[in-house]
């Protein structure tokens, strides 16, 4: 667009309606249960307050968690840059490959024993669950 034409446009009258009417906003009232006083005496519920001292007292420890993820972290992202990196080869692939079938095969008998170790309890503790909510009338 030429600098005539902006010009020529700006002096232009505009087309839209000339006088706007504004209507009055209709006021909006907000309803409360309880007076504001009234919310304000009450007391903090007991248990609010034993999970803010318990959440006081355990912070140091969750921040020390991530200072000690934070490498952990770092380095798996890393390793899936580098690996998606790599894996634009088709000998790296094959290799993954191979190493795939290696490794489920030597962890195939670790599974195994560890079905048959906590199978039975699974399924006692399962039995337990659905006795309990037999017997107290839930189901």
């Amino acid at each position: 667009m030429t600098a005539l034409r902006k010009t020529l446009l700006v002096e232009e009258e505009p087309l839209v309606a000339t006088a706007v009417v504004r209507a009055p906003a209709a006021k909006l009232y907000v309803v409360t249960a309880k007076a504001p006083a009234e919310a304000a005496a009450e007391a903090p519920e007991p248990a609010g307050t034993v999970k803010n001292i318990a959440l006081f007292l355990v912070a140091p420890f969750i921040g020390l968690a991530y200072i000690v993820a934070m490498p952990l972290v770092g380095l798996g992202l890393l390793a899936v840059l580098a690996g998606r990196a790599a894996a634009k080869f088709a000998a790296v692939r094959t290799l993954a490959l191979a190493l795939k079938h290696i490794g489920l095969l030597l962890a195939a008998p670790m599974i195994g024993l560890a079905y048959v170790v906590f199978f039975p309890a699974v399924c006692l503790a399962l039995l337990a669950w659905n006795g309990g909510r037999a017997a107290a009338g839930m189901r």
